[in-house]
This record gives structure tokens, sequence and C-alpha cells, in this order.
């Protein structure tokens, strides 16, 4: 499946402040037990589907 299809449907989503610190802080977190480079991700389903 290609990349355009698997997210077709789905824009980055509008968090707020306080939402997207704790997506930073869950990275961290996960950066710190895994010792790989973590980078989180949010999408949100586009109103028009």
């Amino acid at each position: 499946m290609s990349e355009e299809t698997q997210f077709s449907g789905y824009t980055a989503a509008d968090l707020k402040a306080e939402q997207l610190e704790r997506v930073k802080a869950l990275e961290s977190e996960l950066r710190e037990t895994t010792r790989q480079d973590i980078v989180l991700i949010a999408y949100e389903e586009d109103e028009s589907h």
C-alpha cells in the first residue's frame, strides 16, 4: 500500500498546546526507554469523510 493511499482521508491533527505537550512528553519517554529517535504524528480524519 502506498503512503498516499494509506493516509488518504486524513490530515494533521489540530492539537491544542496542552495536547501537543503530552505528545512531546510521550515522544521523550519513548526515546529514553527505547534509545531510538521516536517521532509521533497525530492525524485526524478529514471532515469530508
